[in-house]
Formats: structure tokens, C-alpha cells, sequence
């Protein structure tokens, strides 16, 4: 069974390899979808899985599950800038830039400091479970378009324009 760390660490992993190719790719051929999506699905399901496992198991839990709720709103709301423009224009790259600014420091912090602390403090079980609590409600939010798919440009604008906790009920996802 998959750790909640390795867990998330391999979406680390898949959101580094979709910004890379993003931000490397022509501007005229550019489709942010991937990006976008591989990016609020991790959100969605850390918020969900591993801000509260924080706040339950290590020590300033709550103070971390603030800061990391704050890391979700403010790259949420990057995402939300960075979908108005079309991908030639300059202020799409500045958008996706401005994401980066904030995700990459976020990323780094978990990998390095939050998963470690987690991991000492559960057992190896209790980390297995939270690992398939957090791959179950990814593969439910990715159920509706197979595997490695991205949902189509207009149910990702409604998915991320639509409060995160209305989107949890109507996914009947609960949180801990």
C-alpha cells in the first residue's frame, strides 16, 4: 500500500513534469487544461486528506492547516486569473509564473518538513490509510474522465469557479 507522503509526492511529481511542459511549450500550441487540472485536483484532495491529518498528528497542526488553506486559496485564485487569458498572451505567462511563485515554495515546504513530521507521528497503517483515503478521492474525482484524462474546458471552468465545499457535496465527498 502507498504512504500518504509517497502519495503526494507523486502528485508533486506529475504537477512539476505538466508545469514544466507548459511553461516550456510554444505559446501557440499551448493547452493550460493538463496543468490545471492535474493542479486543483491535488489541492482538492490535500485539502481534504492531508491539512487535516496535520492539524490532527503534528505539533502546530492548526497554524499549518491555516497556512496551507491559505496556499489553496491563493493558487486557486491564480488558477481562476491564469484561465481568463488565452495562452499567447503575455499576461497568461505572468499568471502562470505568479502560480509557480507560490506552488513551488509550497511543494518544497510539505516534501521537505510537513510529510517527515506526519510520517513520525502515525504508523506505518494509519499512513497507508490515509495514503488510500487520498488516492480514493482522486480516482473519484478522475473517474468521469478516465485515466490521465482532463475534463473538458468548460466543466473545468465550472469545477474550479464552484465553491470547493459545494463541489465536495455534490461529489458527496466528506471532509475529516
Amino acid at each position: 500500500m502507498t504512504r500518504i507522503s509517497d502519495a503526494i509526492k507523486q502528485d508533486h511529481a506529475l504537477i512539476r513534469r505538466a508545469y514544466r511542459q507548459l511553461s516550456s511549450s510554444n505559446p501557440d500550441n499551448r493547452n493550460p487544461d493538463e496543468f490545471i487540472w492535474v493542479l486543483d485536483r491535488y489541492l482538492m484532495v490535500e485539502d481534504l486528506v492531508l491539512t487535516p491529518a496535520l492539524e490532527h498528528h503534528i505539533a502546530q497542526g492548526g497554524e499549518r492547516h491555516n497556512r496551507l488553506a491559505r496556499d489553496y486559496d491563493s493558487i486557486h485564485e491564480k488558477l481562476l486569473r491564469m484561465k481568463q487569458f488565452n495562452p499567447t498572451d503575455q499576461s497568461f505567462e505572468s499568471s502562470l509564473k505568479a502560480i509557480w511563485v507560490d506552488l513551488e515554495p509550497h511543494i518544497r515546504e510539505e516534501a521537505t518538513s510537513d510529510l517527515d513530521r506526519l510520517e513520525e507521528s502515525l504508523s506505518k497503517s494509519d499512513s497507508e490509510a490515509l495514503g488510500k483515503r487520498y488516492e480514493d478521492i482522486k480516482e473519484l474525482l478522475q473517474r468521469p474522465y478516465g485515466e490521465g484524462g482532463t475534463p473538458d474546458a468548460h466543466t473545468l471552468s465550472a469545477i474550479l469557479e464552484m465553491p470547493r465545499q459545494e463541489l465536495m457535496v455534490k461529489l458527496g465527498i466528506r471532509g475529516e
